[in-house]
């Protein structure tokens, strides 16, 4: 379903660790999870996922006091915590085999099939206890919400899809970086100047599921979708027009201007590292990829950009863009207790600082105490009269150049929200992206006939999902 339109503010949390990698589908496990139920001295005991890891030290530190402070507050409840990273290839069957944190944090992607599995827990009447609870903005509880009108999920962050772009660039082939493409047309046009300067005009992720991904984002900006409801069930929509134009587009891009250069079996790290060396112009991403481009890559915070994802001109109002964040959720394996004691540890360490401007400013000057973004637009979880304040407190600690991301918050309003794919979207990401990569690698290759590939191989995920 879309999700209407919400009002930008600047994010209350800098994304690190296991939050930052999931954020681009593409993450590798970095911890051991531990059990999730068992009692310590008469405790409720419950491990929880999402610790930084330790190349932040003070996030991480911020996330142990959060811990202590919690236990302290809560005698009875004991918090064993991981840095176990969400991992789209390992999660389903460490979930299965009973290995994952009664706290788990997944993508956007996860909730419909893990709420049809019966694998996470309603927390519809633990919520209702939270403070604010009445004041949430119902658009972020959506992704975890379920057929039955039932919540099992909270939001850890909520973000829009956009085009990400190299400021410099854009100014050496004659470009304004203040007035970056609202159009694939546009986008195509600069793609070509920003190659004649030498750099790459667009690239394209296409491994990892990311291929899929982004051509999701890309269908959806064409008016497009991937899936759509027949009877009570999910089937393809691949074949149906806009995920086929959007595949012509990077065709035409790649093999007619020879704006994307030559190397395109991209993974997210190998984009993100040419991107903030100044090699390519544009690509679609996150405003949190900001983060991962000043620790990790080292780029110039001037020569950011981004702007709205850019729209398939004639698609009117059927254009959307790609909503995508993780989600805490809760392990069914959990007890009554265990159940409670992990909706606390939520609302301590995740909504808190979207509620509270005290614990909002202490989490802002904690990011920027490691060099991490502050202020970097995303979607509220409360209403105004809750945000307001909150953003307030972390715009005192900004420290990010707002002004490149001034077309972002000033056009990302114009698109309605829609969710990713709502059944296999994991299993068909990475059916689209062989289907990507066929276009980019292969004159010849065929868009629709690289779609219908990639709709009978995720057939059988699509069907058994439901």
């Amino acid at each position: 379903m879309t999700v209407p339109t919400p009002k930008i503010r600047r994010r209350r949390r800098a994304m690190t660790g296991a939050g930052a990698l999931a954020l681009t589908l593409v993450a590798t496990t970095a911890g051991c999870s531990s059990d999730s139920v068992g009692a310590d001295s008469g405790r409720t005991t419950i491990t929880v996922a999402g610790m930084p890891a330790t190349t932040s030290p003070t996030t991480r530190q911020q996330f142990l006091d959060a811990v202590a402070a919690f236990e302290k507050a809560n005698p009875t409840i004991k918090i064993k915590p991981t840095d176990t990273q969400w991992d789209a290839r390992t999660f389903a069957a460490r979930l299965a085999g009973g290995n994952a944190e009664t706290v788990l944090t997944v993508p956007l992607t996860e909730p419909p099939g893990l709420i049809a599995r019966r694998q996470i827990a309603d927390l519809s009447g633990e919520i209702k206890d939270l403070p604010h609870a009445k004041d949430f903005d119902q658009r972020a509880l959506a992704p975890a919400t379920g057929a039955d009108g039932k919540v099992y999920g909270l939001p850890v962050t909520e973000y829009a899809l956009g085009l990400v772009y190299n400021r410099a660039l854009f100014a050496k082939a004659g470009l304004d970086p203040d007035k970056p493409p609202a159009t694939w047309d546009e986008v195509r046009a600069a793609a070509k100047k920003i190659a004649a300067t030498g750099a790459t005009g667009y690239t394209q992720m296409t491994v990892k599921n990311t291929g899929g991904w982004i051509l999701t984002a890309m269908t959806y900006s064409y008016g497009g979708r991937m899936e759509k409801k027949q009877g009570d069930r999910y089937v393809s929509a691949l074949q149906e027009g806009p995920a086929e134009s959007a595949l012509k587009q990077l065709s035409a891009m790649r093999w007619q201007d020879d704006s994307m250069g030559s190397s395109q079996l991209l993974t997210q790290q190998d984009a993100e590292r040419d991107f903030a060396a100044g090699k390519i112009g544009m690509m679609i991403g996150t405003a949190f990829s900001y983060n991962r481009y000043i620790t990790q890559y080292s780029g110039k915070p001037a020569d950011f950009g981004m702007a709205a994802i850019p729209r398939q001109a004639g698609a009117g109002r059927t254009a959307t863009t790609l909503l995508g964040g993780l989600v805490a959720a809760v392990s069914a394996k959990a007890t009554p207790a265990q159940r409670a004691a992990a909706v606390k540890w939520i609302n301590h360490f995740y909504l808190k600082p979207a509620y509270d401007p005290a614990a909002a400013e202490e989490l802002a000057l904690a990011n920027a105490a490691d060099k991490l973004a502050v202020g970097l637009p995303t979607l509220p979880f409360y209403n105004a009269a809750v945000s307001g304040p909150v953003n307030a407190a972390i715009d005192k600690h900004a420290n990010i150049p707002a002004k490149n991301f001034a077309p972002y918050v000033r056009d990302i309003g114009e698109l309605p929200y829609q969710v990713e794919p709502p059944a296999a979207a994991q299993e068909l990401y990475g059916a689209l992206d062989t289907a990507v990569q066929a276009v980019l690698t292969r004159e010849n290759a065929d868009p629709g006939e690289e779609l219908a590939k990639a709709t009978a191989r995720s057939k059988s995920a699509l069907e058994l999902a439901q």
